[in-house]
């Protein structure tokens, strides 16, 4: 009666109701009535009302802390008004979230428990707790405290989840479900779950793959997600980047490795460059790999330039600036493996890994540190960038100066920090440590290069970056990773370069180290002579202006030359291109001739392919046809063995005659041998019962015969043992019943004290009621009266009833009797009228009431009374 009741009532009753339920504490009553309101199938129309109705329906879920009632309302409500009213769809939404977030926030002021303390949100108790919470009996205040963050974590959790599971593969509401994607970011990151936001991506990555698998069913639903528009393809790449910047602040690489791997395929799905958003460089960065933290930077800074048409101004200068700074902070040998690598045997795992972050990034090959800067001089990145790390850069790759470059490098790095600052971009200051470590490496092969030996106090003062122990650290780890060859001398407190013995240079400087050391001659040799050219310019002035007069009259040459050169050029240009017009011609024609003979060639070639196909197609029906015939006697063979061998006989027949001569028996033979065996059978079954009878009968004779003697001596120890066993029973018995009529007396004697009182306290109570019970008496005998006249009645009418139907049962008998009788002279007589009064006195007759029959029911004013008769 209560769901009936619910369903049929109207909205704002129910509204109306739900309020006065709250306002009497009954917030569960109101949470039901408004449950059986919206899960009612009247309400298929939407209005403003529902909207109201699902607001208080939310805080009262929100408030009872019930998040699965709240999943089944949001559920109903979103299959209303998904196509007439998103913004309202939208508002609930955002209403449930934003209460639980206010709850929690409340909870954790008022809580002394620590987001760390809690592990795992779908796990509500663990059973130690609720063992220690039995056992202590009571909870002290401070696990009282402790436990009231937990329950509504779990139920912001639960609702972030279930939100998503409603809202998903669903192009009406695509745009709250990315929202509050990035809401659940948010949430884990705040509170600094984990866990949760594993899940969470699981989830999201599995919500993908259901879309996927949408767009490759028969029939497509109306409301399913396509990956070819473009609006719901950069909705996915801003939640995937919302959570790999999420997963990079919590520092969980493998999911932003996932991630990155997630972006990549959405941008393959795409295939739209306009769409792709590279924003992995920090993964990278935080991982160590300056290598692809360069390569991706350079591949935002193309996709941008691609993307603007006016990629000028501040924005290009700070993106420029960053992957100028990234390529300088690259170590020399960053694309090789390292030296652990080499020692785990993991190399091949190595380059796939580097290949897949290649293919992440939509470069071709594996990027490397010289194929970086020269993509960068390609693109004329330095001259775009600040002019501080312009000149940084030149003095980095293009000056030899390594015993004055690290002091200068130092200052650079000042100048380009205090320029981050300057503009508010604290990305700069990032790469200082590494491109130190770069600028030392390459200071320590150049003086390589230059001397053999070399003091540490001097290496100290050339390198100021480090102090004496982190500089000999440094020393080692660059002669691991095979950039340098050298050694240091404790007692001569110095640094050899080279190898003492042979047998220790590697296999590269093994083959390599005499090219090697032509090349340092030459590259010397020709910066010399640049020196020395520049020197001779800036002491004799008389040669710059010869080189000046001399470019004057090659310039006047060509201004005199110039229209006729331009012209000739003209004229060859139109040469050119009447000859390979000519060509493309006489191409076309060879072309088109040899296209025809091959025309010709095919179909001859087809035509005679045919005819043996035809052939072949022959023949393959003849031997179809007989395999046919043969497979099918095949299995009417296999058939026939089939049946007999299911028979139980089978067996037998095979052990007698063999089972060659079995198979080729047909039905007949077969069962003649079976009836034999039958016989046979029967005849050997006969034989065993009627030997088993006979033993049975000596068997039953002869337990008989000791059972004989066995009952015989539990007679005797019966006889023997029957009148001790009388008399212990005999004297329990008496005693029982002694205590019996003990405590027998003792009620007595109680009920006997106590019967006065039950006396006057029953004539007390009578005497007290007397008055109601006349009264109630009165009552009952009225009532019984009544009840008594009204069956009295009924029952007259009953027989009332009855008696006439059984009267025109009897006339209609009489009329039919008469109407079967032969007509006679007496009936055939037209009878005269009657007189008045002979017809008075039948009409009286008639009037009078039947004579009462034995046995028969009469109603009382048709009885005819004694003195009447």
């Amino acid at each position: 009666m209560r769901a009936n009741y619910h369903q049929s009532q109207k909205p704002e009753a129910a509204l109306q109701r739900a309020h006065e339920f709250i306002s009497v504490g009954k917030q569960r009553d109101a949470l039901q009535n408004l449950y059986d309101l919206i899960k009612g199938r009247r309400q298929k129309q939407w209005s403003q009302i529902h909207e109201q109705i699902m607001l208080k329906y939310v805080e009262l879920c929100v408030s009872l802390r019930n998040s699965t009632v709240a999943k089944d309302g949001l559920y109903q409500y979103k299959m209303l008004t998904q196509q007439v009213a998103v913004k309202s769809l939208e508002t609930v939404f955002s209403a449930l979230l934003t209460l639980a977030e206010k709850k929690t926030l409340e909870a954790q002021k008022s809580s002394i428990e620590k987001m760390e303390e809690i592990d795992d949100l779908d796990v509500a108790d663990t059973p130690e707790n609720l063992l220690l919470s039995v056992v202590s009996g009571a909870v002290p205040q401070d696990r009282m405290d402790r436990t009231v963050l937990s329950p509504w974590l779990r139920f912001q959790w639960d609702t972030y989840r279930n939100c998503l599971d409603l809202l998903r593969n669903n192009v009406y509401v695509e745009q709250i479900y990315h929202n509050f994607a990035r809401q659940s970011f948010a949430f884990c990151l705040r509170y600094k779950r984990r866990n949760e936001f594993r899940k969470l991506s699981d989830m999201l990555r599995l919500h993908l793959t259901q879309v996927q698998k949408a767009q490759q069913a028969q029939t497509i639903p109306a409301h399913a997600i396509k990956l070819t528009n473009i609006d719901s393809l950069t909705l996915m790449l801003e939640t995937r980047l919302c959570q790999l910047d999420t997963a990079i602040n919590m520092e969980l690489w493998q999911e932003a490795y996932k991630t990155a791997e997630d972006l990549h395929n959405l941008m393959q799905i795409g295939k739209d460059k306009k769409i792709a958003k590279p924003s992995n460089c920090s993964s990278f960065w935080k991982g160590g790999n300056t290598l692809f933290h360069a390569a991706s930077l350079l591949q935002k800074f193309n996709i941008h330039k691609d993307m603007k048409k006016q990629f000028t101004g501040e924005e290009a200068t700070d993106q420029a600036t960053k992957v100028l700074l990234a390529a300088l902070s690259i170590p020399d040998g960053a694309e090789r493996p390292s030296i652990l690598t080499k020692h785990l045997d993991i190399e091949e795992q190595h380059i796939a890994n580097t290949r897949i972050l290649s293919a992440l990034l939509r470069m071709p090959i594996i990027p490397t540190r010289d194929g970086i800067l020269k993509e960068i001089a390609r693109l004329n990145i330095p001259e775009i960038a600040a002019p501080e790390v312009f000149k940084l850069y030149k003095s980095i790759e293009f000056n030899f100066d390594p015993l004055h470059i690290a002091v200068n490098v130092q200052e650079m790095l000042l100048e380009v920090e205090q320029l981050g600052e300057k503009l508010g971009y604290c990305e700069y200051g990032q790469y200082s440590n590494s491109i130190k470590k770069t600028v030392a490496a390459k200071i320590v092969k150049q003086i390589s290069s230059i001397y053999e030996s070399i003091t540490l106090e001097r290496l100290s003062e050339i390198i100021p970056f480090y102090d004496r122990m982190h500089l000999e650290q440094f020393l080692v780890d660059i002669c691991k990773q095979n950039l340098v060859s050298a050694h240091i001398d404790h007692c001569r407190n110095c640094i050899y370069f080279g190898h003492v013995d042979s047998l220790l240079a590697s296999e590269l400087e093994s083959e390599n180290g005499n090219i090697s050391e032509i090349s340092k001659i030459k590259t010397h040799v020709s910066s010399f002579y640049s020196i020395l050219q520049d020197a001779h310019l800036d002491i004799d002035q008389s040669l710059v202006k010869e080189l000046q007069e001399k470019l004057a009259r090659q310039i006047k040459i060509y201004l005199s030359h110039k229209d006729g050169d331009f012209e000739r050029i003209l004229g060859r240009r139109k040469r050119i291109e009447l000859y390979k017009e000519n060509t493309e011609l006489m191409k076309k024609e060879k072309l088109f001739q040899s296209q025809m003979l091959a025309n010709k060639q095919e179909e001859k070639r087809r035509t005679e392919e045919y005819k043996k196909l035809m052939e072949e197609n022959k023949e393959n029906e003849q031997h179809r046809k007989l395999a046919e015939q043969v497979e099918i006697q095949r299995k009417v063979a296999a058939d026939r063995l089939k049946k007999l061998k299911s028979q139980p006989l089978y067996e037998m027949l095979v052990k007698e005659l063999g089972e060659e001569a079995v198979e080729k028996m047909d039905l007949q033979q077969f069962t003649r041998e079976k009836l034999k065996i039958l016989d046979k059978e029967r005849k050997e079954q006969q034989n065993k019962l009627l030997q088993q009878e006979k033993k049975f009968d000596y068997y039953v004779r002869a337990i008989h015969l000791e059972e004989m003697l066995v009952l015989k001596e539990l007679s005797d120890e019966r006889q023997t043992s029957a009148p001790a066993l009388f008399d212990q029973y005999e004297t329990r018995r008496i005693d029982e019943v002694i205590k019996t009529r003990e405590k027998s007396l003792q009620t007595f004697q109680h009920l006997t004290n106590a019967k006065d009182d039950a006396i006057n306290f029953m004539r007390s109570t009578v005497l007290a009621h007397s008055e109601d019970l006349k009264i109630l008496k009165e009552k009952w005998r009225k009532k019984v009266e009544s009840v008594r006249q009204k069956a009295i009645e009924k029952l007259a009418d009953e027989r009332l009833k009855k008696w006439q139907n059984e009267v025109k049962l009897v006339e209609e008998e009489q009329r039919r009797k008469e109407e079967e009788q032969p007509p006679s002279q007496e009936i055939c007589k037209v009878e005269e009228p009657p007189e008045p009064q002979q017809e008075q006195q039948q009409q009286e007759q008639s009037q009078e009431p039947p004579p009462q029959q034995k046995g028969k029911y009469l109603p009382p004013h048709m009885r005819i009374k004694p003195q009447e008769q």
